[in-house]
């Protein structure tokens, strides 16, 4: 297994464009599409379709419980002062799992060279790999 984290590179792994939110959205929005589309994270990008972040559900749940909804939010405010961190497809499994732990954080976007959202990288997705090697 050591060496499949290190060969296998990120863009094997991903499974096309996830599903992304516009900045200027209210958050509820957000809530509403991570419930449609069964996820914890969305990629926020900006009208021009440039990745700008990604919120999870624990970003809304504790704007939720600091300001008691998410209809006056929008989800550029859940990002405000967020640097944006993500991989490059080339990057090996072993690499994406190392950012998400120093970061702290479940998922990344996943970028090509010329900056474009090519997918997204999760925890459960490099969980899921590595009990498929192993079973």
């Amino acid at each position: 297994m050591p060496n499949e984290l290190d060969d296998v590179k990120v863009g094997a792994v991903i499974d096309g464009v996830p599903p992304t939110i516009v900045c200027d959205l209210p958050a509820s929005m957000a809530v509403d599409k991570m419930l449609r589309e069964k996820v914890h994270s969305l990629v926020v990008i900006d009208k021009n379709g440039k990745t700008v972040g990604i919120i999870s559900a624990w970003d809304i749940l504790k704007v939720t419980f600091l300001n008691g909804s998410t209809k006056e939010i929008t989800v550029s405010k859940l990002i405000e002062g967020q640097k944006l961190v993500f991989v490059y497809a080339e990057v090996t499994l072993r690499d994406a799992l190392n950012l998400m732990i120093d970061k702290e954080i479940h998922a990344l976007p996943v970028l090509d060279y010329e900056d474009k959202l090519v997918g997204r990288i999760s925890l459960t997705d490099i969980a899921r790999f590595v009990k498929d090697k192993l079973v």
